[in-house]
């Protein structure tokens, strides 16, 4: 009756089994009934997979959010379908993402000389850029040069202060000295950025400035790197590859929008598939969850006050997007790893929450989805960007993202709001070039081309605190940024306002 029985050996190897099984659920927020572990042991046998596959499998197939108790009648329906599946014609997997530079904790302990080479490391690799487009000499020569004759230098802002007629008086070092530039106040110039001047010299020793050169991302890039402009198809049947941006999940708050995710994943599980959009990415720029004591009073704002039970919430919330899409995860500054950038990516103890092809990378990383480059920086630099330039905010963070192409490196204000570990080189310069620019940060969405630079600011999934009442943030929530990577087609799809609507905006 109860089939051929087991010698004790076996009997032990498959109780071990069977508690795996029954504890890698548990993990996943999911209780299984009896029957549900022997259809699964079985399936085991059958497929030669491990038990982490299996419950990862089983979990991005259920609806997480209605579906606590797995039954033996649901997972038998979830094997017949995936037989059925395996019976038609395969679809090709996207490439996995490659990527290109990422950050590591290496743990090595901070002297003050490594802050030094960091800025010795961005003066060399900016200002080359910068010397390459005009014929520069060292401040040191051209102290000793005649005056009234045009001289032109590089180097990096130490200070910004204003002179009495409301020029702009800088102090630009190179490492062979410093000397101080009056600039017109219509510039904007910010401290510790790399700057190209031509200018006249005066008897008292300053540099008065006519021109300014920045590091600036090239009009167009060269025909070996021009990957930002449409390609062409390698074959007329070739479908398009998609990617969605999206950051700042804030999960753990009480006002993260539940409601909208649902409406996300329908769309990814339903409207996605029936038109045929076929989705190879997704890219979280930082933020996954809310964290614990970011700012003054946020245990207020909590619904989950463990990290780890916040993580777990957002492995199955990122659990529920269908097979096939790779998913890739930044930190940003409410993630539980080190504050000081780079960031590195997420711990491992809190990784293996997600399921095993995510895709974890620094901040900021590079990363390749397709054929291109895309630049991840979760944006804490924006904060001071907006305290140094007066017509910068936070509502069009796209403006911010500009300024950090221009000066080619994502936060050049050092020891305000951003703090970092040097390692003897700059982190912050952008180098290469990316085809796209991804952030956060500023809640809000931004969405536009610089150059050959498709920039995004894709909101967040948090509606407003309180915290972010008293410093006048609004939020936009809820939108995903849908880019065709071939055409770098884009569209702004909003999952906030109403459920399963997926409303669009073209950009």
């Amino acid at each position: 009756m109860d089939g051929p029985k087991r010698g004790g050996r076996e009997i032990e190897v498959g109780v071990e089994v069977e508690l795996e099984i029954v504890k890698r659920f548990a993990e996943l927020g999911y209780q299984v009934q009896p029957d549900v572990v022997d259809l699964l042991r079985q399936y085991q046998l059958e497929q030669g997979v491990g038990i982490n596959e299996i419950a990862e499998w089983v979990a991005k197939s259920l609806d997480s959010s209605s579906i606590f108790v797995i039954s033996g009648e649901k997972i038998a329906e979830l094997i017949k379908q995936q037989q059925q599946q395996q019976h038609r014609a395969p679809k090709q997997r996207r490439a996995p993402p490659g990527i290109v530079k990422s950050f590591s904790n290496s743990g090595n302990s901070v002297q003050q000389g490594d802050f030094l080479q960091h800025f010795i490391s961005r003066y060399e690799e900016i200002g080359g850029i910068i010397k390459r487009r005009m014929n520069s000499s060292q401040i040191r020569f051209v102290r000793n040069t005649r005056t009234d004759e045009d001289v032109s230098v590089v180097g990096m802002v130490s200070s910004v202060n204003k002179t009495a007629r409301g020029n702009l008086l800088v102090d630009l070092e190179d490492p062979s000295g410093h000397i101080p530039v009056v600039i017109p106040p219509h510039n904007e110039v910010i401290p510790d950025e790399v700057i190209g001047v031509t200018g006249t010299l005066t008897r008292s020793g300053y540099l008065f400035a006519h021109r300014l050169v920045y590091p600036d991302v090239p009009l167009h890039k060269s025909a070996s790197a021009q990957s930002s402009l449409p390609l062409a198809s390698s074959c007329e049947d070739e479908e398009p590859e998609y990617a969605l941006f999206i950051s700042d999940m804030h999960v753990g708050s009480y006002t993260f929008r539940e409601d909208a995710w649902d409406s996300f994943v329908d769309w990814l599980r339903e409207e996605a598939r029936s038109r045929g959009i076929d989705i190879g990415y997704l890219i979280v720029a930082g933020d996954i969850v809310d964290g614990i004591g970011v700012y003054p009073g946020q245990e207020n704002d909590l619904a989950i006050a463990d990290i780890e039970e916040q993580y777990k919430t957002a492995a199955r919330c990122l659990r529920r997007i269908p097979g096939g899409i790779h998913v890739v995860l930044a930190p940003g500054n409410h993630d539980a790893v080190r504050s000081a950038e780079p960031q590195p990516p997420l711990y491992e103890d809190f990784q293996r929450f997600f399921s095993s092809d995510t895709c974890f990378v620094s901040n900021p990383a590079y990363i390749k989805i397709g054929s291109r480059i895309v630049l991840i920086y979760h944006g804490q630099s924006f904060d001071d960007f907006v305290n140094s330039v007066s017509r910068l905010n936070y509502s069009k963070p796209e403006d911010m993202m500009v300024e950090m192409l221009r000066r080619r490196h994502i936060a050049p204000i050092y020891g305000n709001s951003v703090s970092i570990i040097p390692d003897g080189h700059d982190y912050g310069v952008i180098n290469p070039i990316p085809d796209i620019l991804h952030c956060g940060h500023t809640h809000t969405v931004g969405i536009a081309r610089y150059r050959d630079v498709l920039l995004i600011n894709s909101g967040t999934w948090q509606s407003q605190t309180q915290y972010q009442k008293k410093r006048g943030i609004s939020p936009v929530v809820g939108c995903a940024t849908l880019v065709e990577l071939s055409q770098m087609k884009t569209k702004v799809l909003d999952f906030g306002k109403g459920r399963g609507k997926g409303k669009g905006r073209e950009g």
